[in-house]
């Protein structure tokens, strides 16, 4: 292996777990996802829908759900991309720490009007608690 082969691994490596979401940040099990469906406070946008809860943890979670209607595999990778990585820098440290469900509508396009609508949606929670 070549000095710039080694070098691009590191690289790689490194932006891989730079900007990976850590498991304790996600919501993964089937049955948390349906309580917080079931007992959440529901905040409409016009191409998403949020749902969050309290939590007794010590730092907030997300799971991003895109439904088939969205469109292929590499579309609905990238909106779940582009979701978690503003819940990433938008993150807060201080209680109350919440679970945010992030529920896509059929005809989501990835504008700037996504990272708008959130960080709308950040300062309605920040009045609300």
């Amino acid at each position: 292996m070549t000095a710039r082969e080694k070098h691009m691994v590191e690289k790689r490596g490194a932006s891989n777990s730079r900007y990976k979401l850590s498991k304790y940040k996600r919501i993964s099990k089937k049955v948390e996802i349906k309580e917080i469906f079931n007992t959440g406070i529901k905040w409409e946008c016009n191409t998403y829908r949020i749902i969050y809860k309290t939590n007794s943890l010590k730092n907030d979670r997300i799971a991003v759900l895109v439904s088939r209607k969205i469109g292929n595999a590499c579309f609905r990778n990238k909106v779940k991309r582009i979701f978690k990585e503003i819940f990433r820098q938008s993150a807060h440290y201080s209680p109350p720490f919440l679970d945010i469900l992030i529920q896509t509508k059929p005809g989501i396009k990835i504008e700037k009007s996504i990272t708008n609508c959130f960080k709308q949606w950040q300062n309605n929670i920040k009045q609300l608690l």
